[in-house]
C-alpha cells in the first residue's frame, strides 16, 4: 500500500511538471512571435492584419506611436470567397503571407464590421460585456480556422487596441487600379506603396513649424456654424491652446452630414488629434490624397456637431 502511495505522488510530479513544462513551452513559442514582441516591447515597426471584408481592409499599426492607418481596398470585382481575396490582396501588395495576419469576421460587409468594432473600442469600458463577445468572436474564428492570429498575438493586440481612441485612427480608400501590360491586356492592381505605407508618428519636418492650415464647410444645415467654429479655433489659438489658421469656411455644397468629421491631406496625425481634442469630437480621421488642396485639413460640420462651451 505504501509503496502504491508513493507511485502515485511520484506520478502526479511528473505530470504536474510535464503540465508547467507544456505550458512554460508554449508560453516561449508564442513569445517567439514577431508580432507578439512588437506589441510587448512596444517597438518602432508596423504591423499589418488585413480584414477581409468586402471591401477588405488592412489595418496598420504601429505599437510606439499607437497610431493606426486602415486601408479599404475598392475593388472593382469581387472574389468568390474571402479565402480567395485574402491571397489575392496580399499577392498584389507584394508581401509574404505569413508577414501579415488576417481575420475574416462573421459579417462581410465592411460598413457593418466597422461599425461594430467603432462601438467596442468606445464602449467596452462602460459596458464589460462587449470584451467578451470579443473573446468570443475571435475563440469562434480561431476554430473556424478565419484568423491566423494566434491566441497570444490576439491578446496582445486586444491589450494594445483597449487604449487607443477613435482619433488615433486614420481611414484611407484606395480604388483598385487597373495596369496595362505590353500586350494589352489588364490585370487588376494596387499599389503596395499606398496599401501598405508604415504608420509614422509624425508628418515630414517641413510641416512641423507652422500652423495646421484648415478649411470649414457647413453640412449640418445651421446657419453660422462655419463661422461660430472658425472664431472658436481663433480664439484658441490666440490663447496658445492650439496652432491652427482657418484659411476659409464655407456652406458645404452638397447633402447634409450626419456626423462631423475631419478630413487630413497631409498626415499631420498629432495635430489632428489634438484639434479633435479641442472640438470635442471622439471620430476617426479620413485620409484623403489631393495634390491641389491649399489647407493641411478640412473639418466637415454635419448636424451633430455641439460647439464647445
Amino acid at each position: 500500500m505504501e509503496s502504491s502511495g508513493k507511485a502515485r505522488s511520484l506520478i502526479g510530479k511528473l505530470f504536474l511538471l510535464g503540465l508547467l513544462g507544456a505550458v512554460g513551452w508554449a508560453a516561449l513559442a508564442q513569445y517567439q512571435s514577431v508580432t507578439v514582441r512588437t506589441l510587448t516591447q512596444k517597438a518602432d515597426d508596423t504591423l499589418y492584419v488585413a480584414i477581409l471584408t468586402q471591401p477588405a481592409m488592412v489595418a496598420a499599426y504601429n505599437p510606439s506611436s499607437r497610431k493606426s492607418i486602415w486601408t479599404t481596398i475598392k475593388r472593382r470585382k469581387l472574389p468568390q470567397a474571402p479565402f480567395d481575396n485574402a491571397h489575392d490582396l496580399l499577392k498584389q501588395a507584394q508581401v509574404p503571407t505569413l508577414s501579415v495576419r488576417y481575420y475574416i469576421p462573421k459579417t462581410l460587409k465592411r460598413d457593418e464590421f466597422w461599425e461594430q468594432f467603432k462601438n467596442r473600442l468606445t464602449q467596452w469600458r462602460y459596458n464589460p460585456v462587449l470584451a467578451g463577445q470579443l473573446l468570443w468572436d475571435y475563440l469562434q474564428a480561431y476554430h473556424d480556422k478565419r484568423t491566423n492570429l494566434s491566441p497570444a498575438e490576439f491578446l496582445s493586440y486586444a491589450m494594445d487596441m483597449s487604449r487607443l481612441e477613435l482619433t488615433d485612427i486614420t481611414i484611407k480608400n484606395v480604388e483598385e487600379k487597373t495596369k496595362k501590360k505590353a500586350s494589352k491586356s489588364t490585370t487588376p492592381a494596387v499599389e503596395p506603396d499606398r496599401i501598405l505605407a508604415p504608420v509614422e508618428d509624425k508628418a515630414p519636418l517641413a510641416l512641423e513649424d507652422r500652423p495646421l492650415l484648415l478649411e470649414i464647410l457647413n453640412a449640418s444645415g445651421k446657419k453660422g456654424a462655419a463661422m461660430e467654429l472658425t472664431q472658436y479655433l481663433r480664439d484658441k489659438t490666440q490663447q496658445g491652446l492650439l496652432s491652427v489658421d482657418v484659411l476659409q469656411y464655407d456652406t458645404f455644397h452638397g447633402e447634409r452630414q450626419a456626423q462631423t468629421h475631419i478630413i487630413d491631406f497631409t498626415g499631420r496625425r498629432n495635430q489632428l488629434k489634438q484639434l479633435s481634442s479641442a472640438m470635442g469630437l471622439n471620430n476617426e480621421i479620413i485620409s484623403e490624397k489631393q495634390d491641389t488642396a491649399i489647407c493641411d485639413a478640412r473639418i466637415i460640420i454635419g448636424e451633430d456637431y455641439k460647439q464647445p462651451l
